[in-house]
């Protein structure tokens, strides 16, 4: 049976959802939360299943979920992309960099989904609260692969980096996967880069960025220029800062 959720407002409060991967640990904390906005940071599907026992066919569930919760609240919901996304939605992005875990027996409606909702989905969003502008990616953007490819993504904006998706060369940047995660790069993109690249990188000026995809066992990495939420749970971003719900 669908669960409902209460999409109560809650001014300068934003419900912040880590990589899913098929799990249910958002569901309560959307339900009960009052907010202005909620903001998936990406990997719905390619579950853990030797690790967590979730298979591909209870992550697709989950995504339909997610999905309705968008067509319920467009405004309110945000669906970011992650490198478990866009290797199904991008067969470019799949030949260059697609994920170890893609699923070849789901991929056809997994790929049919994604292609039917692109709308709903971005690279990146930005929130400015009490002066302070908030970043949120996939995985981070390093100054470095930000300084490799400035000329094609130019000025440091969500809108810039989201218009990416819809070039040859803007999907080439995005499948860049650094040298931690086995690629040919000294970083990747911000849907690929490990936590120490951004941990190693020199901060990006004036923006906090918030990003998931490096898992951690429960704690998140919350530094003074970013923060590494992928630890199976949803967090609160307010006027305070970020705390776990």
């Amino acid at each position: 049976m669908m669960q409902t959720f209460d999409m109560t407002t809650a001014k300068n409060r934003i419900v912040v959802v880590p990589d899913v991967h098929g799990r249910d640990f958002w569901k309560k904390p959307v339900a009960t939360t009052p907010c202005d906005k909620i903001i998936f940071l990406g990997d719905y599907v390619d579950p853990y299943f030797d690790e967590e026992g979730i298979d591909g066919q209870q992550a697709l569930r989950g995504f339909y979920e997610v999905l309705d919760l968008k067509a319920k609240n467009p405004r309110k919901v945000v669906l970011l992309l992650g490198n478990h996304d866009l290797h199904y939605l991008s067969e470019r992005f799949n030949e260059l960099a697609g994920g170890d875990r893609f699923d070849k027996e789901l991929s056809p409606v997994l790929s049919d989904l994604f292609h039917q909702h692109k709308k709903d989905f971005c690279l990146a969003h930005e929130e400015l609260i009490n002066g302070k502008r908030y970043l949120f990616t996939h995985a981070g953007v390093t100054s470095s692969w930000y300084k490799r490819h400035s000329k094609t993504i130019k000025e440091f904006t969500a809108a810039n980096l989201n218009h990416l998706l819809k070039t040859k060369r803007g999907i080439n940047a995005l499948a860049e996967v650094g040298e931690l995660r086995g690629g040919d790069y000294l970083d990747g993109s911000m849907v690929w880069a490990d936590s120490d690249e951004m941990r190693l990188s020199a901060p990006i000026p004036d923006v906090y960025q918030i990003f998931g995809h490096t898992q951690q066992w429960n704690t998140p990495i919350i530094k003074d220029n970013y923060a590494c939420l992928d630890c199976r749970k949803a967090f609160l971003l307010d006027e305070k800062g970020l705390s776990a719900l």
